[in-house]
């Protein structure tokens, strides 16, 4: 994503998914009989409370051999021996944890305060006689929590990173249809028709980044899908399972398709480190782990104290832990995307170019001012230009070791590091951005 949080979208459009299960058998039937296309152009109709999808399908012109890479793509499903735990289940189990630990605790509070003195002093005798039984019950519940941890472990095959995910590839394909769905419904009144050329420049760039790369099992197993719509934010996002959103007024900042390319390839980098479905098993994990606490704060606190202090750990914890880890996932994105786009034969200095330009029209107030980089879910524009900049010469080295042609001599960078401030405005004015 370019300027807004995929996983606020994601969870805000999860809300109207109970609304959409007739769309989604559709959808699966719809999606099953092509699985030889590897691009989804979609589109909704409302017609008899009926949501339907018009697919126009991208032919592959690049593999020959179609019923090889059908009865690969076959065996490439397996079963784990892991315990996953369903998306949907999931979802409903991060605000019922949340909510039941305060109420519990609350109760529990109220409760205590209805007892005589001497009614509290033969429960604390109570309790202390079984102090031990409880503290094991904390203990066997941590242990849990701990084993589920370490057993959900999987080393990432591009990054070679350990991370945890509770959800298997078959779910992350369902959990990607709901929440398409979920999106459609959402942007019913924004989405471009599908003979917009917009739709012809990005498949085409979409292709040549999955045709460069479909020597990774990830690239070829995912179902891709783009929509295009015309909303006021500069941005893009993609859904779990493939699915690219992309606004048309990001398109006026891009300035060639190769800074497009660095856009699209950063999107689908996410969906193929699964950042969606790590991101929701890190955020279910957390919640098993304070919902103790938080029956705790309330049990123990009066009612403006707990809730002073829920909110301060709320915040502590969002800071010190969720915050940092979406920037680092974006730095992945980037680095990995970049190694994409260098595979495809794109220009990738283009990069810092675009995030350079991105940093620029901030500081013209064009776009949004950014929020300080310790309360973001994204790094500074500026900083991801010096990080792909450092990043570039092995990326540049993997593009020549990929047998792509050699790059013009004139870098683009230098080019737009060259221009005064007074000449960038210039220049974005002549292209109809400021």
């Amino acid at each position: 994503m370019i300027l807004d949080n995929r996983y606020n979208y994601t969870a805000k459009a999860l809300l109207s998914v109970s609304m959409l299960t007739v769309s989604r058998s559709l959808c699966q039937k719809n999606l099953q009989q092509s699985t030889t296309s590897h691009f989804v152009i979609c589109s909704v109709r409302n017609r008899h409370r009926t949501w339907t999808y018009k697919r126009f399908l991208i032919q592959d012109k690049f593999d020959c051999r179609k019923p090889r890479y059908l009865k690969l793509q076959k065996c490439d499903f397996r079963t784990t021996q892991n315990l996953h735990v369903p998306p949907l289940i999931a979802l409903l189990l991060r605000p019922v944890l949340r909510i039941g630990s305060l109420l519990m605790g609350r109760g529990m509070k109220r409760w205590w305060l209805r007892k005589s003195d001497t009614e509290k002093e033969e429960y604390k005798r109570w309790f202390g006689e079984r102090s031990n039984i409880f503290l094991g019950c904390f203990g066997l519940y941590g242990l849990i929590l701990a084993l589920y941890y370490l057993t959900h472990l999987e080393t990432d095959p591009l990054t070679k990173r350990s991370r945890f995910i509770m959800f298997n590839r078959e779910q992350e394909k369902k959990l990607g249809k709901m929440v398409l769905e979920a999106h459609l419904e959402v942007h019913k009144a924004d989405l471009v028709p599908h003979s917009h050329p917009a739709y012809k420049r990005l498949i085409r760039v979409i292709e040549k980044i999955f045709t460069a790369n479909k020597d990774l099992k990830l690239m070829r197993d995912t179902q891709w899908t783009l929509t295009v719509v015309n909303t006021p934010l500069t941005n893009s996002y993609i859904l779990p399972g493939g699915n690219i959103f992309i606004s048309l007024d990001i398109l006026k900042i891009i300035e060639n398709d190769d800074q497009l390319g660095i856009v699209l390839a950063h999107e689908m980098a996410h969906s193929l480190l699964l950042h969606n479905l790590e991101i929701l098993s890190g955020q279910l994990m957390w919640d098993f782990l304070i919902a103790v606490p938080i029956l705790l704060i309330w049990a123990l606190f009066p009612d403006m104290a707990a809730a002073l202090i829920h909110m301060i750990g709320e915040r502590i914890v969002t800071v010190m832990y969720n915050l940092p880890f979406s920037r680092g996932l974006e730095n992945e994105a980037d680095e990995v995307g970049l190694k994409l786009a260098a595979k495809a034969c794109i220009d990738i200095r283009e990069a810092v170019v675009f995030w350079a330009t991105m940093r620029t029209l901030t500081e013209m107030h064009t776009l949004p001012t950014e929020l300080p980089g310790w309360i973001s879910t994204h790094p500074a524009h500026g900083d991801r230009e010096k990080h792909l900049n450092a990043t570039m010469t092995k990326a540049l080295e993997l593009r020549h070791d990929s047998g792509c042609a050699v790059l013009p001599a004139a870098d683009p960078r230098d080019k737009f590091y060259k221009r005064s401030a007074k000449e960038q405005e210039t220049y974005f004015k002549q292209r109809g951005i400021i």
